[in-house]
């Protein structure tokens, strides 16, 4: 195949590329307030934790949609990594050999399930864990105040007394009132805010939205009088003193998703082993002869990409070690002789395959 012809080929490569990502990316975009609603979430849960005020700002107009567009797109490549992964291989497919297309073939669905391990540690111990620290850091401990002991008689029974009079004060509920009446106002001792019901305003403050908002009562066959509607509004309430921890969503945003990044190219760490024993750089025995010296380096690492605490650096060293141990049984299962033979899942020894007593695959001992 001539230059010109493998180059009308990458053309034809990239545009058929692009069909899958543009739409998913427009399809993303409307179900970006969900994925964003997602990720956020654990931050929510830690600010609660903390007493802080659980709520993200936008300090730009355009600041949330550029967010969505942003996770739109990730989304949308992520999402089609394995067509994009498809149009590469049938580029370069006609030139490898048959041995080495079957490499490909088992890293492939390895990088995947890999890839899946991470997302799942990063969102659910990862995450929440570094910030329930990176927000207790600089939370201040709530003020408390000794509730007033009942009255008892000798004999234990409590002793009616007559009301105090209270100053002004609102209730405190866990659940919001089912039907909450204009103007009524409590605490809502979960989410920590002071929310207060008032009657929504029915006159639009400008002519543009009023003739929207008519023209979405006409197709949708609503123009007739309707219920009056409340509006809840509410108030965040923070402990006193301290530092008030408002995040910006965008910056937000981008730190989850570098600790994400993080998360996943962590977890290719078997496949580096693998490819790295597979060229014959080193072998099984040369790996576990430094253990101590790659779990000196991975502990240097954790401690310096997580927060300054023991906890955040040991959610992150154990899994590197685990991937580490992982990655030396893979070069003892899956030689390279083994993935070119096509003999993967095979359990019967050919004699290519050299004992691990002489050094293992891929190299001599060091």
């Amino acid at each position: 195949m001539s230059f010109g012809e493998h180059l009308e080929e990458l053309r034809t490569r990239l545009w058929r590329a692009l069909i899958v990502p543009l739409p998913l990316a427009i399809l993303f975009f409307f179900l970006a307030p969900s994925i964003r609603e997602l990720l956020i979430a654990p931050l929510f849960a830690a600010l609660r934790a903390n007493g802080q005020t659980v709520q993200v700002q936008a300090l730009s107009p355009a600041e949330t949609i550029t967010t969505d567009m942003k996770l739109a797109i990730i989304a949308a490549l992520s999402l089609s990594a394995p067509w994009l992964l498809y149009q590469l291989w049938k580029f370069i497919s006609p030139g490898l050999y048959e041995h080495e297309r079957r490499y490909v073939h088992f890293l492939t669905p390895l990088s995947t399930v890999m890839t899946a391990c991470g997302i799942a540690l990063f969102y659910w111990v990862l995450l929440p864990f570094t910030l329930l620290f990176l927000v207790s850091f600089g939370a201040a401990r709530a003020r408390t105040v000794p509730v007033p002991p009942a009255a008892v008689a000798a004999d234990g029974t409590p002793i009616e007394s007559a009301p105090q009079p209270l100053p002004f004060t609102f209730p405190v509920l866990d659940e919001d009132p089912a039907e909450p009446q204009p103007g009524q106002a409590w605490l809502s001792s979960k989410d920590q805010v002071l929310r207060i019901a008032v009657p929504l305003q029915t006159a639009a403050p400008n002519a543009v939205i009023e003739l929207a908002e008519d023209a979405s009562k006409l197709l949708a066959g609503d123009a007739g009088p309707t219920t009056p509607q409340l509006s809840i509004l509410e108030v965040p309430l923070t402990v006193l003193g301290g530092i008030s921890q408002v995040y910006r969503l965008s910056e937000y945003i981008s730190f989850t998703l570098l600790l994400l990044a993080g998360s996943v190219i962590a977890f290719q760490m078997p496949i580096a082993v693998l490819l790295l024993g597979w060229v014959g750089i080193v072998n099984p025995r040369f790996l576990r002869e430094k253990r101590r010296w790659a779990v000196f380096i991975m502990a240097i690492i954790a401690a310096i990409v997580t927060p300054p605490d023991v906890t955040s650096m040991l959610l992150l060293l154990i899994p590197l070690w685990l991937l580490y141990e992982f990655g030396i049984i893979l070069l003892v299962f899956v030689p390279a002789n083994r993935v070119a033979q096509g003999r993967v899942f095979s359990l019967r020894k050919t004699p290519r395959e050299p004992d691990e007593s002489d050094g293992g695959w891929g190299g001599s001992s060091r």
